[in-house]
């Protein structure tokens, strides 16, 4: 059933625009990190390599939600939010644009796991595949759209654990980055990360509510589904978060005296 554009701009939003480029966008970006990775001084490990990239990408994300907030934060009153979590004729691009660069970033990064063994890791692999299959499913119909876009911020704690991996030859650089892993990932990714979760799951209750009322079953599809995948990732975080505790808790192995 062919849906009038307002009424789904009612639970869905006008986000992203038709004129945005998507899967150029998403090609061009699995380019770009490609190349840079293969442009790296080739001294560095592809660990390392993944770690510059990773950090890179995480900078780009993380900014764009802070701008993004920055610039509408003063006219937050003449905004008309969508109970899908859209903003009604705005246009925001800058959505579309950051979550098409992410989505070529995890292509590109799938793939490197998937032909080089030394940067794979299960639950790494797993959460990409997670992200990507979300941000897919958004960036193409619409469904939770903007709150992927706020979730980029998580990424602020990929950012101190990149650097940690890339310090950890000096104790006191791996030290600090460190203690602003385990303070940037309780922030970032258990307490901002649960709020936006939290504000899609009010939103979505609305949600379900109007696209059933105008008989839009693929939105209702595509909604479980996103629900689904962003449970999921909450899964993710608390698997890390335990990882992390155990970490920290480990006691330290004692030195062996001198004879």
């Amino acid at each position: 059933m062919l849906l009038d554009d307002h009424v789904r701009f009612e639970y869905l939003g006008n986000t992203p625009s038709p004129d945005v480029p998507i899967y150029t966008i998403i090609f061009l970006s699995t380019v770009v990190n490609s190349l840079i990775f293969y442009l790296l001084p080739s001294k560095l490990t592809p660990s390392l390599k993944t770690y510059v990239i990773s950090t890179i990408h995480a900078i780009i994300c993380v900014c764009g939600v802070i701008n993004f907030f920055v610039r509408y934060s003063v006219n937050l009153k003449q905004i008309n939010r969508t109970a899908g979590g859209g903003i009604y004729g705005t246009g925001d691009e800058i959505m579309a644009y950051n979550i098409c660069y992410s989505l070529g970033y995890f292509i590109y990064d799938i793939l490197l796991m998937l032909f080089c063994k030394s940067v794979r890791t299960t639950a790494a692999l797993a959460h990409h595949i997670i992200i990507l299959l979300a941000f897919y499913a958004g960036i193409i119909n619409g469904i939770c759209h903007p709150c992927h876009f706020y979730l980029l911020a998580e990424e602020l704690s990929t950012i101190p654990l990149n650097l940690k991996a890339l310090y950890h030859n000096r104790p006191r650089l791996d030290g600090i980055f460190g203690y602003l892993f385990v303070f940037s990932f309780l922030v970032s990714r258990l307490i901002y990360g649960s709020i936006i979760c939290g504000y899609a799951l009010c939103a979505g209750l609305e949600f379900f509510q109007m696209a059933f009322n105008a008989d839009d079953l693929t939105s209702i599809t595509f909604g479980l589904i996103q629900g689904s995948l962003g449970f999921l990732t909450r899964v993710l975080n608390i698997y890390w978060t335990v990882l992390i505790v155990r970490e920290v808790l480990r006691p330290s192995e004692p030195k062996n005296k001198s004879l």
